[in-house]
């Protein structure tokens, strides 16, 4: 491929197959705008990062990912993973087609596809911090929204077949809290000690929003070097559902029962092991050290108003 050429990749189920039955919409929509494109359709999990990392071998650099935050995760991860290009000079873009769109949703990306595609083919772009959890077994996986340890990990599981958007996320949230017990971990920020709590969720977040919406760390900026750690201690069922809107109205850091704080480094430890998510998708098992790697990657996002 060449390096201004497109590798569209298409996620067939995001979105319940829009772009998939929209696939010539959209080739007509980078036409417009003269995109040199090829199309490529992500037909398993973890097949976006086969493709993208087949075509940034083959010269491609500019990518545009038609699928929602887990399509958007898997190109991270391969340009990521890959050390034959400077991850900087890899220009990512996003056609908002998924179920949650969280990344789209913090930076403004036109759920619109005309404006989204216009967007893109605008080339405006900035470098974005990432994250990577970095895994007991020496395994690792990168994330360029939100992480979660413990509960938010178990509402991953359950909204993956149910509903879509906020509403997924909220009847996997009252599904997961009959069964979901809050846990005591380790966690340490940083350099500081590693001290003992009893948490239902630990946030590492890049961007404001996961969940379909939920505004979980509206402090968040995308490329100051840091996480925005939002750590949830242990609260009762009627707690939690007593505090749903903070979820939604930007409030949760400021709940009693929330810590917040800025740090480039999370590590958390439990007794047993705790499901660990990140961009919505299940990525492993703590013990997981999560790590902030500054202005990593290079994405198409609207010009920031002076």
């Amino acid at each position: 491929m060449q390096p201004d050429e497109w590798l569209v990749v298409l996620n067939p189920v995001s979105g319940r197959g829009q772009a998939l039955r929209r696939q010539p919409e959209i080739v007509r929509l980078l036409e417009l705008h003269g995109m040199r494109h090829s199309v490529a359709i992500s037909r398993f999990h973890g097949h976006a990062i086969e493709l993208v990392s087949a075509a940034v071998a083959a010269g491609c650099r500019r990518l545009l990912i038609a699928g929602g935050d887990g399509s958007l995760n898997e190109a991270v991860n391969a340009i990521l993973a890959q050390d034959k290009v400077p991850p900087a000079e890899i220009l990512l873009a996003t056609l908002p087609v998924g179920t949650g769109n969280d990344w789209a949703r913090s930076h403004r990306v036109p759920g619109n596809w005309p404006a989204a595609v216009a967007l893109a083919a605008s080339e405006t772009s900035a470098l974005h911090d990432a994250g990577v959890a970095e895994f007991g077994d020496g395994s690792r996986r990168w994330f360029i929204n939100v992480a979660g340890v413990g509960f938010d990990a178990a509402v991953v599981e359950r909204k993956m077949a149910r509903g879509f958007g906020q509403l997924a996320y909220v009847l996997g949230l009252l599904g997961a809290l009959w069964s979901y017990r809050p846990v005591a971990v380790r966690v340490s920020q940083d350099d500081g000690a590693a001290r003992e709590a009893s948490i239902l969720v630990q946030f590492a977040a890049l961007g404001r929003n996961c969940g379909g919406g939920m505004l979980i760390a509206p402090d968040a900026v995308p490329d100051d070097g840091r996480f925005a750690s939002v750590l949830v201690h242990a609260m009762s069922r009627l707690e939690v559902l007593a505090s749903l809107k903070c979820l939604f109205d930007g409030t949760l850091p400021g709940h009693p029962k929330v810590e917040a704080s800025p740090c480039a480094t999370i590590r958390v430890d439990a007794p047993t092991a705790l499901a660990v998510e990140a961009d919505g998708e299940l990525i492993g098992h703590t013990p997981v050290t999560f790590r902030v790697l500054p202005r990593a990657i290079r994405v198409v996002v609207p010009a920031t108003p002076e």
